[in-house]
């Protein structure tokens, strides 16, 4: 009777000796990793990416790629929470100094926590205080909620809805009965609104981060206190936003934050 040949990951194996390779040689190029592990250069340039994206490399300015410390972490179960709090910080950082006057700016990575948004993270160079990390947001008004309820089944919005006291804190603050509205709009657009809703002058805008497999539950956002119309601020905040998003994904999708 013939054997059956195993089944494996060609991908995941060729990964294996990629990752083998960098602990044996600590750093490589994109062209010697291809030439000794008979790779093509795209292929190279694609692992050595992904390892980059995970913390396993860093790339200096000669574009070698340098292994970190990160495999040792993996070794004994150890990879902190902080490390990757400061990874985030660090994203939302540099969102912010792209705008003129980046202390006006808070980035934001938010999440749903079953009753409202919660603070994950958010740029260290504001000035404001009154909506701070580890802090708490309702989601009906703010762009970080808005943004993940515009994902989320029509079930779990209505339970929120029923049990919820949509809470008027200016004359602008979206109303139970015009919140589904806005998500309709949130979800055609791809990005929410947040429009003197917290507080009168503050502006947001937020998108959701797209796991795969996983339900709605992080978004980031940009504010910024703008009295007057905010349509260039917005224009300005989502590409920025959706380019955020792809690399805050990447760490999300781990499943360790």
């Amino acid at each position: 009777m013939a054997k059956k040949k195993p089944t494996y990951l060609q991908t995941l194996s060729k990964g294996i000796q990629v990752l083998e390779y960098l602990v044996e040689h600590n750093s490589t190029t994109v062209t010697s990793m291809a030439k000794n592990l008979s790779l093509q250069k795209s292929a190279s340039y694609r692992f050595l990416n992904t390892f980059k994206l995970h913390g396993y490399v860093v790339q200096d300015d000669s574009n070698n790629y340098i292994l970190t410390d990160r495999i040792k972490k993996l070794g004994s179960g150890i990879i902190p929470k902080i490390e990757l709090h400061n990874i985030f910080v660090d994203i939302l950082n540099s969102i912010a100094l792209k705008f003129h006057a980046p202390a006006d700016i808070i980035s934001n990575l938010g999440v749903w926590n079953g009753n409202d948004i919660t603070y994950l993270a958010q740029n260290n160079n504001t000035t404001y205080s009154q909506f701070h990390e580890g802090g708490h947001v309702p989601a009906y008004c703010s762009a970080l909620g808005k943004a993940v309820f515009s994902l989320m089944p029509l079930p779990d919005i209505e339970k929120y809805m029923e049990k919820t006291n949509f809470e008027q804190f200016t004359v602008h603050t979206t109303k139970k009965e015009n919140f589904l509205q806005e998500l309709e709009l949130t979800r055609a657009r791809g990005y929410s609104i947040m429009n003197d809703e917290l507080c009168v002058g503050l502006k947001g805008v937020g998108i959701p981060i797209v796991i795969e497999g996983q339900p709605a539950q992080y978004a980031l956002s940009l504010t910024r206190t703008i009295y007057g119309d905010a349509a260039k601020f917005y224009e300005d905040a989502i590409p920025l936003l959706q380019e955020a998003s792809e690399e805050i994904m990447g760490y999300l999708e781990l499943k360790l934050f």
